[in-house]
């Protein structure tokens, strides 16, 4: 069994973790917030210097987890790069009993709060790191944090400031500020994400059984802030009102497309020029993970619900609703072999713009099929993933997706099911950091390759 990381390695290294999980929405939702926090995982790599674990490796116990990101608006607001905000969880006695269990060293209660200085203090970290998925070919992207440590022993979580940046040859660009902060001793959070994106993109009409003959081009700019405060309140539960404001335009169509003449088979498609949504309501998460880069057990629950009305100054009106639940199990018969589970569900009601329905697809869940493959109001998907350790630094992974999208909840959301499934490799670059480069070959529709760094979820 590979050593145990050095505390004092993942004390440096945990500043990075809000930023790697919000780095996967700077693309176009889901595909901008996964080139995001592929940029952000590379920091460490990149400038820092550190290494990554093998797979599996268990993280320190006196690594509290930091608040997740929250999803914005998937692959074409940024979502992909940036997507949910979470918060963390404190250190506790169960977290220091999970990395004895996990022969780690036994952790020192007052590192509990994860700073190197007595004192506490800001530091500033900055990276780039190239990546590839079909969505948007080749890319570089880059990061930047600023990251606050709180004193040691006072057992109260790190906050940050994360900028980051992305290019692609395909010409799309996205910039991303995104505060993850910890106020008043951790009794409220601040998370939001401003974001910037100019995306061209592959639209395959509204529904849920769309011919891949019906795929055209079109760019989309667009801008966006969201603004999350919680309150704690009880441990790892995070809860607060939510305000989200999106400005797109839709440029580039094709002439005589779908987009043109704003009919997906007979059906008229909402945004075809674009618009502003504002929405407000309600955020929410739940975080028991043993880390946010590499979770061995626990699990995250995020929760948003948003109403998007006229009144309030938006150009459309619409009910949405966003359910992700994860969770990470050891396996008995090895301590490093690890199950992965999720789900996501997404309920509308209205008529949201075609770039807010909900996409099939992307890097993170339903690999095999091009984020926003096919599209519709309501979507689920549910995928899990066997984690294993082969030899040295290497490991290998093999998961299964199941997915759909339907205009209505009742009677059809299941009547169109697609189905992916595959396996990867994983590469820890050095020992002390649990941080994996990862190579995905995913079958679905059609086949499809992924490079990254970090863990598809």
């Amino acid at each position: 069994m590979d050593s145990p990381p050095s505390s004092s390695v993942l004390r440096r290294f945990s500043r990075l973790r809000p930023v790697v999980d919000v780095f996967p929405g700077i693309g176009a939702g889901r595909t901008r917030a996964g080139l995001t926090r592929a940029c952000l995982a590379g920091v460490a790599l990149a400038v820092a210097g550190w290494s990554v674990p093998a797979l599996g490796a268990e993280p320190a116990a006196d690594e509290p987890p930091s608040a997740p990101s929250e999803s914005l608006s998937d692959i074409q607001t940024g979502k992909a790069v940036v997507e949910p905000l979470a918060t963390g969880v404190k250190c506790t006695a169960d977290a220091a009993d999970a990395a004895d269990a996990a022969d780690a060293s036994e952790p020192d209660a007052q590192d509990c709060g994860g700073a190197t200085d007595p004192e506490g203090g800001w530091s500033f970290i900055p990276f780039v790191l190239p990546a590839y998925q079909p969505e948007t070919s080749f890319l570089l992207g880059g990061a930047a944090i600023l990251s606050h440590q709180p004193p040691r022993g006072s057992g109260l979580r790190e906050s940050q400031l994360s900028f980051a940046g992305a290019a692609s040859v395909r010409g799309q660009f996205t910039a991303l500020f995104s505060p993850d902060l910890f106020l008043l001793d951790d009794r409220m959070h601040l998370g939001g994400t401003l974001s910037a994106a100019r995306f061209p993109d592959t639209f395959y009409g509204v529904g849920a059984d769309t011919p891949k003959a019906l795929s055209e081009p079109y760019r989309a700019n667009i801008y966006e802030l969201e603004l999350s405060p919680r309150w704690q309140i009880v441990e790892g539960l995070y809860v607060g009102p939510s305000v989200r404001v999106q400005n797109v335009s839709v440029a580039e169509k094709e002439e005589g497309g779908l987009l043109d003449s704003a009919l997906s088979e007979g059906t008229p498609i909402e945004g075809t020029d674009g618009g502003t949504t504002l929405q407000l309501g309600v955020s929410a998460f739940w975080d028991t993970r043993s880390s946010t880069l590499y979770p061995t057990s626990g699990g995250i629950v995020r929760l948003n619900v948003r109403r998007a009305l006229p009144a309030l100054g938006s150009d459309y009106e619409f009910d949405s609703l966003r359910l992700d639940a994860r969770r990470y199990i050891t396996l008995p018969w090895r301590s490093r072999h690890i199950l992965a589970l999720q789900g996501v569900l997404e309920l509308r009601d209205g008529a949201p713009p075609f770039y807010d329905l909900g996409r099939l697809g992307g890097a993170e869940i339903m690999r095999g099929y091009y984020e926003g493959r096919y599209r519709e109001r309501q979507l689920y998907a549910v995928q899990a993933e066997y984690r294993a350790p082969l030899f040295w630094r290497f490991g290998g992974v093999v998961f299964a997706s199941l997915g759909g999208v339907a205009h209505d909840v009742d009677g059809n959301l299941f009547d169109h099911p697609h189905v992916g499934g595959g396996a990867g490799l994983r590469f820890a670059p050095i020992d002390d950091v649990p941080v994996n480069f990862r190579l995905d070959i995913a079958f679905g529709d059609p086949v499809a390759f992924y490079l990254n760094v970090g863990e598809a979820f």
